[in-house]
């Protein structure tokens, strides 16, 4: 993933009123270090809007992407949490939902949760379309292509990038000796 892609998501995420919420991989870096990462995710979903930022150089493990897959299909990893560590997000929300009128069960105060992490969650995975491992993870975790929007990133041609920025600068009142250097600057951004 280039640069400029991991900058429009930043882009993207503030404009939303989102944090971004991204994994650092190191040598050991494995499963459980995975499922640790996701917990501290969950805590922040809990609380605010959050986008995860996933990427090729993050599948260290192809079974990282089963998890990301139970993420985007039901919004939790299953057996992410102990039943004691549920406990404490149980309590957490026990307020809110009696204030819904719904009785505050253990099940129903979890269901609460996972609802209000969903609605939080934003997953933008950026993968490589070449070659085949695009393909095959796609038939093998279909949540990647059924609970998702894919959008192709390509650049666009410098004199469309040109008529679209002359379009919305017609009404600007702009010195004519910047309105080229104004262009140019859209054009580059």
């Amino acid at each position: 993933m280039s640069v400029r892609h991991v900058l429009i998501v930043r882009l993207a995420a503030y404009a939303a009123g989102a944090s971004v919420f991204e994994i650092t991989i190191t040598r050991t870096y494995g499963e459980a270090e995975f499922r640790e990462d996701l917990k501290s995710l969950y805590t922040v979903l809990s609380k605010k809007a959050v986008v995860f930022l996933f990427t090729d150089a993050h599948v260290v493990n192809e079974g990282f992407l089963e998890l990301i897959n139970n993420m985007l299909t039901t919004g939790m990893v299953p057996a992410l949490y102990g039943e004691d560590e549920k406990e404490s997000f149980v309590s957490q929300v026990r307020e809110d939902v009696k204030r819904l009128g719904v009785p505050d069960t253990k099940e129903n105060c979890w269901s609460y949760f996972v609802d209000r992490c969903r609605d939080n969650l934003h997953v933008v995975l950026a993968m490589s379309p070449i070659g085949e491992t695009l393909r095959r993870r796609c038939r093998n975790f279909p949540g990647m292509v059924n609970n998702t929007v894919i959008d192709w990133f390509t650049p666009w041609p410098e004199e469309a990038l040109k008529s679209v920025a002359e379009v919305f600068l017609a009404e600007e009142e702009l010195p004519s000796e910047c309105r080229d250097h104004v262009v140019q600057h859209m054009i580059l951004v």
